[in-house]
């Protein structure tokens, strides 16, 4: 049974993740949403993760998906604006024009794959064409992981108060297997926002603020806890026992912070 600590800090200044993180050895993972656009706050997004970076260091970067604007196609002077580690990237549907090359880019065999960080496996799940054979992917490499902490990460949100709303279809598929292998957080983008809910037991955080416009909240879900029209990124950090997931905005002040425990 795992215990969920709750943690708010609206108005932290400075970087105070790096203070309050976990202590001792733990697996540490930048997660990066609709971020490669070419506007104001996309620099600064990129430039409060290297710092952390610079302050302490990443394993890898995860992306939620929208790689590359308008159509994938990627950008190099982007990346390079980047810590200089691995990037896993999920797939959304601006990426899908040129899924081949970003593949190539990536250096990742498929659209939805697993990697491990230690005590974090991530399932990266391809949201624009979600099919059985994925499915059966997914519950297969669930019930084989033998990781402390199981995240899934795709593009299109499971849950979501912003203009797309949740992926129905999508949820009913996929959430079953979440609860059954005992998944306790989803990481998705899609929308250009930041928003945190929990639903039968599952944090589920919409990270799309790294590059692309902000846009607003359309409808507030009652599964919703915290919402921020705000350019955003996420640190994860894995021990044994704890993950701890903080959300930064473009000048590192926190914006909301979860910790999970066993």
């Amino acid at each position: 049974m795992r215990r969920l600590l709750v943690l708010f800090f609206g108005l932290a200044l400075g970087l105070p993740g790096l203070a309050l993180g976990l202590p001792g050895l733990a697996q540490r993972l930048a997660v990066l949403g609709d971020w490669g656009a070419e506007t104001p706050h996309r620099p600064l997004v990129a430039g409060a993760i290297y710092e952390q970076h610079r302050q302490k260091p990443f394993e890898a970067l995860l992306t939620v998906g929208d790689n590359f604007y308008p159509r994938g196609e990627p950008v190099q002077r982007y990346l390079s604006e980047l810590p200089p580690v691995r990037i896993y990237p999920a797939f959304g549907n601006h990426d899908v024009p040129t899924l081949a090359k970003q593949l190539e880019l990536f250096r990742v065999e498929g659209p939805y794959y697993t990697f491990r960080l230690e005590n974090l496996e991530v399932f990266v799940v391809y949201s624009e064409h979600f099919s059985q054979a994925q499915r059966r992917w997914l519950e297969a490499a669930l019930k084989a992981s033998k990781a402390p902490w199981k995240i899934v990460a795709l593009h299109r949100p499971l849950y979501s108060s912003g203009l797309h709303g949740g992926a129905r279809s999508l949820r009913q598929s996929i959430e079953p297997l979440l609860i059954q292998y005992r998944v306790p957080l989803v990481l998705a983008g899609h929308e250009h926002s930041y928003e945190r809910l929990e639903a039968r037991g599952i944090v589920h955080i919409v990270s799309g603020g790294g590059g692309a416009w902000l846009r607003g909240f359309l409808s507030v879900r009652p599964q919703s806890k915290v919402r921020r029209q705000s350019p955003n990124y996420l640190t994860l950090e894995a021990s044994a026992e704890r993950l701890l997931i903080t959300a930064y905005n473009e000048k590192n002040e926190m914006i909301d912070r979860v910790e999970l425990k066993k």
